[in-house]
């Protein structure tokens, strides 16, 4: 998990101060990590769906890929409660 959160924290996915928490080995708590990255889908896929110049493709993926943060998000809420 460390690798994965290093290599996260060195992308440009997530806020400064979480990627220089990560870095510092001090990783913030997973659901905020995952809020991050939805909040960041959900700028993005809004950016894209309202723009006139985007394609119909480009819409459906930014749809896609919104989904998919959304199921990552509930997964790892669901693994989060399984380890209490």
């Amino acid at each position: 998990m460390n690798d994965i959160l290093g290599q996260l924290a060195r992308t440009n996915l997530l806020p400064d101060d979480l990627a220089e928490a990560i870095l510092a080995g001090n990783a913030p708590p997973l659901q905020e990590i995952v809020l991050a990255l939805v909040v960041m889908n959900m700028d993005a896929e809004a950016l894209i769906c309202g723009d006139d110049r985007s394609s119909l493709t480009e819409r459906r993926l930014a749809k896609m890929v919104l989904a998919i943060a959304f199921l990552s998000a509930m997964a790892a809420a669901g693994e989060s409660k399984e380890s209490v």
